[in-house]
């Protein structure tokens, strides 16, 4: 045994972890985004409205996980946290044997494998049910990777097309990774540059194909002001916050959720994941003046370009994670410290990586219950069946954080968690509208607006409190 585990360090590590990450994702129910996105459970007969291009985005991966779901709403999320945690893990599978084919020695591309599955960076997407497509557009962007480095010929440009085709249908900015493959290859002299120029015009390509379809397929038109704005300064910040939280296990909710805060937790684990960090990319200095390293970069700016377009999340990291990964297997390969030394701080830093875990996870689980009692609560005192009810949401003040530390109305889904504890038998229709706490007065005045338009029910959302007015 002890022979295993030295042989297969990530392996074992991986093995003896994974069920309880498993068992403590399962339990986290559904917030916020993932009780209206598209692999949820979806009742609408019209399918094709949900397969073909949806608003801004085009997903009929989760749109088909949707209806799967929707055979039996016991599956939800819990088959969702399954597919998605079965794709990081395959994730870090395929981030090992790019690492290995590129020629990371053992310990590189052990450290890359295990910094990509325990870093917190990635908990915001392993720990949503609506991350189905983050997850999968890195698998198969990963895999284009992996096949792009071992095929040759017209194998390789068949495989290269229709993984990255897949990746984009999983989520838009898997396009990303059409022209990371030739970088990749570039970087660790696989390709000279006449081929790196051929076959990232080939990338191109496959980019301008897949815009072309895109743009050409019907579209529901739905509204996203995310896709509407954009303000350089906090693009910046958000593109910043977005390294921060790839190269750091500091305790982020510690750090910015006000009701949370601990800043002796938040400044123990940046003290100590900090030292790895430091004899990797700080210490190694020179290592910023190689062309690979930067090249490796270069890939995870590509990786997380897409992202640019909308307001940037801790979830949105994922995007990027693997090169970023890959990035510090390579530093790992290039440092001239002491393994020993190495070694101690890397596994400090994966000791602090599993605290600020399991902080996480904690959050995400208590903030996800809420949801449901609100959802009880509201179900009892409606009393009997509705169709139609409407939702006031008096804005909610208290401060949040991702989706580790969402407001009640957000656990409450707007509503949608009552469908859920009903087996979405009803109510059949959830109107809802947010107002200003300085404007709660104007309840009364709404909740009759919503009788006169045939709503039998109102809910009047007020932090963890769901007051009920029948018609």
């Amino acid at each position: 045994m002890k022979d295993y585990i030295y042989k297969h360090p990530a392996l074992s590590f991986i093995l003896i972890t994974m069920l309880f990450m498993l068992w403590g994702k399962l339990m986290i129910l559904p917030t916020f985004d993932d009780w209206n996105t598209l692999s949820s459970p979806n009742y609408d007969p019209d399918f094709l409205k949900y397969i073909m291009p949806y608003g801004y985005i085009w997903r009929p991966f989760d749109a088909i996980m949707g209806y799967i779901v929707a055979i039996d709403y016991r599956l939800f999320p819990k088959l969702n946290h399954l597919i998605i945690f079965a794709g990081h893990i395959t994730n870090v599978f395929l981030l090992y044997k790019i690492c290995k084919k590129v020629g990371f020695g053992k310990a590189a591309a052990n450290i890359a494998a295990i910094y990509f599955y325990i870093s917190p960076c990635m908990l915001a997407t392993v720990f949503s049910c609506d991350s189905l497509n983050q997850t999968y557009s890195q698998l198969w962007g990963l895999a284009a990777i992996l096949s792009y480095l071992s095929l040759r010929g017209k194998a390789r440009y068949t495989v290269w097309f229709v993984t990255i085709f897949i990746a984009a249908l999983a989520k838009d900015n898997g396009i990303a990774f059409a022209v990371i493959p030739p970088v990749v290859a570039f970087a660790f002299g696989m390709a000279d540059r006449k081929t790196l120029v051929r076959h990232f015009m080939f990338g191109i390509f496959i980019a301008v194909v897949y815009a072309v379809i895109r743009l050409s397929l019907p579209s529901t038109y739905i509204e996203n002001p995310d896709y509407s704005t954009f303000d350089p300064n906090r693009k910046f910040k958000e593109i910043a916050m977005l390294f921060g939280y790839s190269l750091s296990a500091t305790d982020y909710i510690s750090l910015l959720h006000a009701p949370s805060r601990n800043f002796i937790l938040a400044a123990t684990t940046f003290i100590t994941s900090f030292p790895f960090i430091y004899l990797t990319l700080i210490r190694n200095i020179k290592i910023w003046k190689d062309k690979t390293f930067l090249l490796i970069i270069v890939c995870a700016f590509i990786a997380l370009s897409p992202n640019l377009l909308i307001s940037l999340s801790i979830m949105n990291t994922y995007a990027g994670l693997a090169m970023v990964s890959m990035l510090i297997g390579y530093a790992v390969e290039k440092n001239k410290c002491k393994e020993k030394t190495l070694n101690t701080a890397f596994i400090l830093y994966v000791l602090t990586a599993l605290v600020v875990d399991v902080h996480h996870w904690y959050m995400s689980y208590t903030t996800s219950l809420t949801g449901k009692e609100m959802a009880v609560r509201a179900i009892e005192k409606t009393g009997s069946p509705i169709d139609k009810v409407y939702v006031i949401i008096i804005e909610d003040d208290y401060p949040r954080f991702s989706s580790f530390c969402v407001v009640p109305s957000d656990a409450f889904g707007w509503g949608m968690a009552t469908q859920h504890e009903n087996g979405y038998k009803w109510p059949k229709e959830i109107c809802d509208t947010i107002i200003a706490r300085k404007d709660s007065a104007q309840t009364d005045v709404i909740r009759e607006r919503a009788f006169d338009k045939g709503f039998e029910c109102v809910w009047t959302v007020n932090r963890k409190e769901v007051n009920v007015a029948r018609k």
